[in-house]
């Protein structure tokens, strides 16, 4: 079964609950490295990582509001951010990465950032709602990247920005490991830059920087790929750093006009929506779920983190 699944992947790119389903998988199996792993620890001892964070740090400079971390996983570099004064909101398909995130943070008593599982194609939140956006080596994963781009865009607001970092099409080394995670199962792409200017525009931004990120490989990463492997990694980050135009992934920095405007953080449960109807959601103890009247349907609550996808909706049974 798992080949006959990886071999229709020659023919097809996983759908949006394949991935999802393969990404749960990953997790699970490497969720005890996660939970060993303190990230302000990492942050301290991997300059690769370090230099990551930083680098978006520099970018939510003057950032006053909200900020969702959009494809975020286990959320390492967001739960840093949080703990260095930024409010964040760490979003994922999968919920039990979220759940990892979460669990790791009240470990070593870290400042918690706010949870939501959801899909980036319809996002559950208000329009207008968050400062900035952060989408760190995620949305070569999404199906739709104008539908996501356009659900960013939309939550943003006036004058919020984007900051992401996406993998680099001329990269040959990237296109060659491409291959073999399409026929693992899951959603791998590269972009150029000029498709992440002209994407970035057409979902309605004003201004869009695209520019090379040169990076070693992260001593943590290279600690899980195999041996054999790992002296081409080593190489891959050598090239990033002294060729980047071709080797070094893009940093983009794209901002929605406007002027931002400081206001007060609210509550989560304030700027929620559902997926199915739009409207507003309330969350019912009585039943543990997430409840849209308008839209006749619940969804779950995992530890205290909404999982809003659409696929996930039950109906509401009325008594």
């Amino acid at each position: 079964m798992a080949d006959s699944y990886k071999f229709q992947h020659i023919f097809r790119a996983p759908s949006v609950g394949e991935e999802r389903d393969w990404e749960r998988e990953n997790i699970r199996r490497k969720t005890a490295r996660y939970l060993e792993t303190n990230p302000l620890d990492r942050f301290a001892t991997d300059a690769s990582y370090r230099g990551k964070v930083e680098l978006v740090e520099a970018r939510l400079q003057g950032v006053q509001g909200l900020i969702l971390d959009l494809g975020g996983n286990t959320g390492g570099e967001a739960t840093i951010l949080q703990q260095r004064g930024f409010e964040i909101v760490i979003a994922d398909i999968n919920e039990y990465a979220l759940e990892v995130s979460r669990q790791r943070a009240e470990k070593f008593g870290l400042r918690l950032p706010r949870f939501v599982a959801l899909d980036a194609h319809r996002l559950p939140f208000a329009d207008g709602v968050f400062a900035a956006v952060t989408v760190l080596e995620a949305l070569h994963h999404f199906t739709d990247y104008d539908g996501a781009l356009g659900e960013i865009f939309r939550v943003l607001a006036p004058g919020g920005r984007l900051v992401s970092t996406e993998p680099n099409a001329l990269d040959p080394l990237r296109r060659a490991s491409e291959v073999r995670d399409r026929l693992r199962g899951t959603i791998e792409k590269s972009f150029y830059p000029g498709q992440l200017r002209t994407l970035c525009r057409r979902a309605g931004f004003e201004s869009v920087d695209v520019r090379p990120f040169p990076s070693h490989r992260s001593s943590w990463k290279l600690a899980e790929v195999p041996a054999w492997r790992r002296p081409v990694a080593q190489l891959h980050g050598w090239l990033s750093v002294n060729w980047p135009v071709v080797f070094a992934g893009h940093v983009i920095d794209a901002r929605k006009a406007g002027n931002a405007v400081a206001g007060k953080i609210p509550p989560l449960g304030e700027i929620l929506r559902s997926p199915v109807s739009r409207g507003a959601l309330a969350f019912s103890p009585a039943l543990g779920r997430w409840v849209d009247e308008a839209g006749g349907v619940s969804f779950p609550d995992l530890n205290g983190t909404p999982v809003l996808i659409a696929a996930d909706a039950q109906p509401l049974t009325r008594a």
